[in-house]
């Protein structure tokens, strides 16, 4: 088959979930023997329209009007449906070539849906809810129009998922939220976990701490995290007073950017946190790995919306022990192993309690030895690949 992703961004032009997980998912259809080609939007002027990467994915680059451009609102709608048109132009298609068209964001699958093309789409979480939060530091709007366009995505992203041959979510969360918008019934969702390289986030050797850390012990607490409201990472920040209050010394490390660095950078001066809490900003796929397998206990402290979870997933598949807020998708990854690894809520100090009850539970070593088989290989991607070939094939949404 030759599979055409449609989505907002991918990776590496971005390294959010939703972007690793279209690229990550391309690139085992392709060591399946599939050709795949990603079509997205272009984040910056040094991107080729068209790149051929090692890994066999092709991915073709649309361009965008500039976000300081002050009709971007208007004119992003337009230069996604003709830079998606132009896109699939592009893409050569072989005669013994069976077309899957799969979408991964609303908007750059409207056209489609308008002209009544044969596709499948993977919900990942309702973008309408995310704008309304998370977006709003990257191109602020006034109020009123910052409504209208929330309003707007909305009715898209419901009509793409209603026209699609099938829809996917990478959890009964999202599946939900489906059914809220009205675009499905529930049992017409298809459920999917999201997918990772267990091959690569396994177990290993502990890097063993230097100075005053080890001689203080205390947990070691790691967090992978977006800097933006939606993902908690200020809340997780205000819980260490508490957490070191009774734990001394407990260690926050904290990998990823955005828009609330430089504000969570004056929280942690403002607490006199220095010592405890290091933001590593962003970091390699080996820093990752490390830090993964460094920490005692990874915390996700989302406080609104989390589609699947996969810092969460990553996690574990190193037989890091995981604690989650009870939000969104959270809870489906995690509490089958131990109620103790869901805080009772989002806010500081059920952080610190959940985290310092976690560090002290008997059941932490056996949790240790027991969150890898919870993701793999189920969740792995040879695994989640195939799930996603057999509703191709069944699907046949083609060009």
């Amino acid at each position: 088959m030759h599979i055409v992703m449609i989505t907002n961004v991918v990776a590496p032009d971005k390294l959010g979930g939703l972007e690793r997980y279209v690229r990550e998912l391309s690139a085992e259809l392709v060591r399946q023997k599939h050709r795949v080609t990603v079509i997205s939007k272009r984040t910056n002027d040094s991107q080729l329209a068209t790149e051929n990467f090692s890994d066999g994915v092709s991915v073709v680059r649309y361009d965008m009007p500039k976000k300081t451009d002050p009709f971007f609102a208007l004119k992003y709608p337009l230069a996604t449906a003709f830079g998606v048109s132009r896109s699939l132009k592009k893409i050569k298609v072989q005669s013994q070539d069976s077309v899957v068209l799969h979408g991964h964001f609303p908007l750059p699958m409207l056209t489609m849906a308008l002209l009544g093309t044969r596709y499948l789409y993977t919900c990942h979480a309702p973008v309408y809810k995310e704008i309304l939060d998370e977006r709003q530091a990257s191109y602020a709007l006034p109020k009123v129009l910052h409504q209208i366009v929330v309003k707007s995505f909305k009715r898209v992203e419901r009509f793409v998922m209603k026209r699609a041959v099938t829809v996917i979510t990478l959890s009964d969360f999202v599946a939900g939220e489906v059914v809220e918008i009205g675009a499905k019934k529930y049992d017409e969702v298809r459920r999917i976990s999201g997918g990772l390289d267990t091959e690569w986030f396994t177990p290993g050797p502990r890097t063993a701490l230097d100075g005053p850390e080890q001689e203080r012990g205390g947990p070691r607490i790691f967090t992978a995290r977006r800097l933006v409201k939606r993902t908690g990472v200020e809340s997780l920040i205000r819980s260490m007073p508490g957490v070191l209050e009774l734990e001394p010394g407990a260690t926050l490390e904290i990998a990823g950017d955005g828009s609330l660095k430089k504000q969570l950078e004056e929280t942690v001066a403002e607490l006199d946190l220095t010592n405890a809490v290091k933001f590593l900003g962003r970091i390699s796929e080996e820093e990752l790995l490390e830090c993964y397998r460094s920490a005692d206990i990874a915390v996700t402290p989302t406080r609104n919306l989390e589609g699947f979870g996969l810092a969460t997933a990553e996690a574990m598949a190193t037989g890091v022990v995981p604690l989650v807020t009870p939000v969104g998708a959270n809870p489906e990854l995690v509490s089958k192993l131990s109620p103790n690894l869901v805080t009772s809520g989002t806010e500081p100090e059920q952080l610190a309690s959940g985290i310092v009850s976690l560090w002290r539970s008997p059941e932490l070593a056996s949790l240790r030895s027991r969150v890898r088989a919870a993701v793999h290989p189920e969740m792995g991607w040879p695994v989640v690949a195939e799930k996603y070939r057999r509703i191709y094939e069944a699907s046949r949404p083609s060009l």
